[in-house]
């Protein structure tokens, strides 16, 4: 199931790149708990923090 999307950091691109969030309909997320990320640029799948709400979408 895909939710929404952010601008993360992809390992494989190296830059900063839309990521599809790819999350378990069972699972009940926290900003902490590893979500499992999409990037949408190259297709590499991993397991990252969430963002938290506010500081770190001024980066």
């Amino acid at each position: 199931m895909t939710l929404s999307s952010e601008l993360r950091f992809c390992d494989r691109c190296m830059l900063k790149t839309q990521h599809e969030i790819i999350e378990d309909p069972e699972a009940i997320y926290t900003y902490k708990r590893r979500r499992l990320y999409k990037c949408k640029e190259c297709g590499h799948k991993s397991y990252r923090r969430g963002l938290r709400p506010s500081a770190e979408s001024v980066y």
